[in-house]
C-alpha cells in the first residue's frame, strides 16, 4: 500500500530531517506539511493523505486537538521530544510513538508496522485519558480488544490487552506476563491495572495478582482456604489467597 504523509511539527528543521529520513522508505510519500493544526487540517483535505507524523507540542496547541478531526482511515505516528505524553495515550490507538531525534531503525520499525498493517482500516485515535484523581472520576475500562501504549522496559511499544495472561505487583511498577511468556516490566502499579482491565476477564486473586480467566487451567484447594491457581503456560501456580477467593465466590457464584 502507498501511504500518503502529512508532516505536522511547528519547527521547519524536524520537518526537513524527518522528510530527508522517510525518503530511504519508498512506499511513504510526503504529501504536505504544517505547522499547526488548521494547516495540518487544510493539508489533509488537499491532499487526501492517509498518514500523519504529529508532533504533540505545537505552538499554542496540542497535537491531539487534531485526533478527533481524522477520518478513520488515517494513521497516526506520534513524533515527539517529550515522552511523558505516551503514559497520557494509554487509550491512544496511534501506529507508533518516536522520540526526537528520530532513529532511523525506530522509524523503520513504525514503518514496518505500517506495511504489515496493509490496507487495513486504522482507527482515529482519541483524546488522552487522564488518570483518574478519586473513586468518583475512575477512567473506562478498557475492552479486551483495545490496544495499549506504554513504556516497556526502556522504550515505548504497544500491547493488547488480550495478550496478557497475568499482571503481578513489583513495587511501584508491575509484570506482565503476556500468552507468549514474555515478562515485561512496566511503569503502572498494580492497582492501576486493576481499574483499567474489563472486570469481566480479569480477575483479582490476590493483593498482588490480576490474570485473566481465559488463562485459568485449573484450581487446585491448597490450604487454610486458599488455592493454586495454574495459568496455561505457566509451569508455577499462582496464589489465590482465602480473603480473596471468599470475594471470587460472591462475585462468580
Amino acid at each position: 500500500m502507498k501511504w500518503q504523509a502529512v508532516i505536522v511539527d511547528d519547527e521547519r528543521l524536524a520537518r526537513m530531517e524527518l522528510r530527508r529520513l522517510l525518503q530511504s522508505h519508498p512506499n511513504i510519500s510526503v504529501a504536505g506539511e504544517a505547522s499547526t493544526i488548521d494547516g495540518a487540517l487544510e493539508r489533509l483535505r488537499l491532499t487526501g493523505a492517509n498518514l500523519v507524523f504529529l508532533d504533540i507540542q505545537l505552538k499554542g496547541e496540542s497535537g491531539f486537538d487534531l485526533l478527533s478531526h481524522l477520518a478513520p482511515e488515517v494513521a497516526v505516528v506520534f513524533v515527539t521530544a517529550f515522552d511523558e505524553y505516551a503514559v497520557q495515550a494509554f487509550e491512544v490507538h496511534a501506529l507508533d510513538y518516536l522520540l526526537k531525534p528520530v532513529a532511523p531503525e525506530r522509524l523503520a520499525d513504525a514503518m514496518d508496522n505500517l506495511n504489515r498493517r496493509g490496507s487495513v482500516e486504522v482507527r482515529a485515535p482519541g483524546p488522552p485519558v487522564e488518570a483518574a484523581e478519586d473513586e468518583d472520576q475512575r477512567p473506562e475500562r478498557l475492552s479486551l480488544a483495545a490496544r495499549l501504549f506504554l513504556r516497556i522496559e526502556e522504550r515505548m511499544g504497544f500491547l493488547a490487552v488480550a495478550q496478557i495472561r497475568a499482571v503481578l505487583a513489583d513495587g511501584d511498577h508491575a509484570i506482565i506476563i503476556t500468552l507468549d511468556g514474555r515478562r515485561l516490566k512496566v511503569r503502572k502499579p498494580l492497582r492501576e491495572w486493576i481499574l483499567r482491565l474489563p472486570e469481566e476477564h480479569f480477575l483479582q486473586i490476590h493483593r498482588g495478582a490480576l490474570v485473566n480467566l481465559d488463562e485459568v487451567q485449573r484450581l487446585d484447594e491448597w490450604s487454610h482456604g486458599s488455592f493454586h491457581v495454574h495459568l496455561r503456560g505457566e509451569p508455577t501456580p499462582l496464589i489465590m489467597s482465602r480473603r480473596f477467593a471468599a470475594r471470587v465466590r460472591a462475585q462468580l457464584g
